[in-house]
C-alpha cells in the first residue's frame, strides 16, 4: 500500500483542532534528555550507502545447507508453483479472517471446495473448513467424541500417535473430567493390538490411533475400529492425507471421524508453520463437528451460491451450547492445500503417494543389508520408519553433519539410539545412496 504523506495544510489543521501551536509541543511531556534530536541534512549516510552497508552485514549471515531426513509430522514436499501464484492474489492474500457470513462468495467456494477435497480424500460424509493444525483437530475430535457419547468419559489413544498431539488431547480433555488411556506399541513398532481390545470398553467415548502412526508403520486400524464399533465406541483416526492415496481411506477401515495435518498438500516447512488441521465425519455427527461449514445452494433466481451452513462459535447468541471456541480457520492454508490437491488431481495423488512409498521403501531396504543396523521389518510403513544405527545418537548426528545431512529425527529417552528417517519425493536415487556410503564411513 503505498503511503502519502501528510502536507503542511493539512498539518496546519489538525494542529489548529488540537489546540497546539507545533508538532514539537506535542511531545512536551517527554523529558529533553530523552528525546532524540531532529536529523540535520548531512547526519548519517545515504539510502544507497545504506543498502550496501547493509548487504555487507547480511553476506555474514551463512548457515549450513543440508539434505534433511527429519520427518515427524512436518514433511518436505514439493510445493507446486501455482499454490503460490493463486494465493498470494490480493483477494485471497488480504483478506479478512472469513468466519461471517459477510464473506466474500469467492472465498465461500474456496472453503466448498477444500471441504469437497477433504471428504474425497477420506471417504467421509462431511468436512469442516479446517482447524489449526493436526494437534487441535485430533484434541477437538476427542472434545466431540465427548459431547456424543455423554455417558461416557475414557478416551483411549494409541501410544504411537504424535506425542504432541497427546499432550494437547490431555489439555483438552482434562477439564471435562476426561480420561485418557494408552494402548502400547510393539517391538516392531506397531500397535499392540490386544492391548487395545482391552482396553476399548463400553466406558470408552473413543479410540484414536495414528494412520501411519508416529513411527511411520501402518497399525491394524481396521481391526480396532471394529472391536470399538462393537463396544458403541467412536474410532478417531489421525492421519497424514497423503497416506488415502495409496492406503484404505478412512471411511474403509471404519473410522467415524477423520482428522490430521494437511501441510503435505501445498505447505511449505516454513519453521514450523503455519500449517493446517482437517476435520471430517459421518453425517449422522454433522452438528457436533466444531468450527464451521459452508454448504451450495440456490437464490431465488436460481442461481447457485454458497453460504455458512453451520456455525459453531461461541460468541453467538447460543454459546452456551456452542461446540467449540474456535474463531477461525486457516482459509489462507486451506487454500493452498486445495490448489496443491487439485494440481495433482486424483491419480496424481495416488502417484505422488506411491513415489513416497517406493522411496521410503528403498532407502529402508538398502540400509537393512548394512552391518549394526536395526530397523523394522515390516513393509506397512509410510513416508518414514525407524532405524537404529547402533551407535550413540550424537556420534551419529555429528557424523551425518559434517556431510551436510541431518539424519533424522532423534527419538529421544524413550528409544535412545533410534532416529526416525523420512523420505519424500524430493529425494533423488542419488541421495538416498549417499546417506548410505556416509553411513559406511561411519562404521
Amino acid at each position: 500500500m503505498d503511503f502519502i504523506s501528510n502536507q503542511e495544510p493539512q498539518i496546519v489543521e489538525m494542529l489548529r483542532i488540537l489546540g497546539v501551536d507545533s508538532i514539537e509541543a506535542l511531545f512536551e511531556a517527554i523529558p529533553p534528555r530523552l528525546r532524540v534530536p531532529k536529523p540535520m541534512q548531512d547526519d548519517g549516510i545515504s539510502e544507497s550507502e545504506g543498502m550496501a552497508w547493509i548487504e555487507s552485514i547480511a553476506q555474514k549471515n551463512t548457515f549450513p545447507s543440508f539434505k534433511s531426513y527429519l520427518g515427524a509430522g512436518a514433511y518436505q514436499h514439493h510445493v507446486p508453483a501455482l499454490v503460490g501464484a493463486i494465493t498470494s492474489k490480493s483477494e485471497f492474500l488480504t483478506s479478512y479472517t472469513p468466519y461471517q457470513a459477510e464473506a466474500s462468495q469467492g472465498m465461500l467456494q474456496a472453503i466448498f471446495e477444500f471441504q469437497s477435497a477433504l471428504a474425497a480424500l477420506t471417504g467421509m460424509d462431511v468436512a469442516n473448513a479446517s482447524l489449526y493444525d493436526g494437534a487441535t483437530a485430533c484434541a477437538e475430535a476427542a472434545l466431540m467424541a465427548l459431547r456424543i457419547h455423554k455417558e461416557r468419559n475414557k478416551i483411549v489413544l494409541s501410544d504411537a500417535l504424535h506425542p504432541h498431539y497427546q499432550k494437547v488431547i490431555e489439555q483438552y480433555v482434562k477439564p471435562h473430567s476426561g480420561e485418557i488411556h494408552r494402548i502400547p506399541y510393539t517391538n516392531d513398532f506397531q500397535l499392540d493390538l490386544k492391548a487395545a481390545q482391552t482396553l476399548i470398553d463400553d466406558k470408552t467415548a473413543a479410540v484414536i490411533v495414528s494412520y501411519p502412526n508416529f513411527l511411520g508403520m501402518i497399525d491394524p486400524v481396521a481391526q480396532v475400529a471394529a472391536h470399538a464399533k462393537t463396544k458403541g465406541a467412536l474410532t478417531i483416526v489421525s492421519a497424514n492425507p497423503l497416506v488415502y492415496g495409496l492406503y484404505a481411506s478412512a471411511a474403509e477401515i471404519g473410522a467415524d471421524i477423520a482428522v490430521g495435518d494437511a501441510q503435505p498438500f501445498g505447505l511449505s516447512l516454513s519453521y514450523g508453520g503455519p500449517y493446517l488441521g482437517y476435520m471430517a465425519c459421518r453425517q449422522e455427527f454433522v452438528r457436533q463437528l466444531p468450527g464451521r461449514i459452508v454448504g451450495e445452494t440456490t437464490d431465488q433466481q436460481g442461481r447457485p451460491g454458497f453460504v455458512l451452513t453451520l456455525q459453531a462459535r461461541e460468541q453467538h447468541i447460543r454459546r452456551e451450547k456452542a461446540t467449540s471456541n474456535i474463531c477461525t480457520n486457516q482459509a489462507l492454508a486451506a487454500l493452498a492445500a486445495l490448489v496443491a490437491i487439485l494440481w495433482y488431481g486424483k491419480e496424481g495423488i495416488k502417484q505422488l503417494a506411491l513415489t513416497n512409498y517406493q522411496r521410503t521403501a528403498y532407502l529402508k531396504h538398502k540400509l537393512a543389508t548394512l552391518p549394526g543396523i536395526s530397523i523394522p521389518k515390516s513393509d506397512a510403513h509410510f513416508n518414514e520408519f525407524p532405524v537404529s544405527f547402533g551407535i550413540p545418537a550424537e556420534k551419529v548426528q555429528a557424523h551425518f553433519r559434517r556431510h551436510g545431512i541431518e539424519p533424522g529425527f532423534h527419538l529421544g529417552p524413550s528409544l535412545p539410539d533410534h532416529f526416525l528417517v523420512a523420505v519424500t519425493e524430493l529425494k533423488t536415487q542419488g541421495d538416498l545412496d549417499h546417506y548410505c556410503e556416509v553411513y559406511n564411513g561411519l562404521i
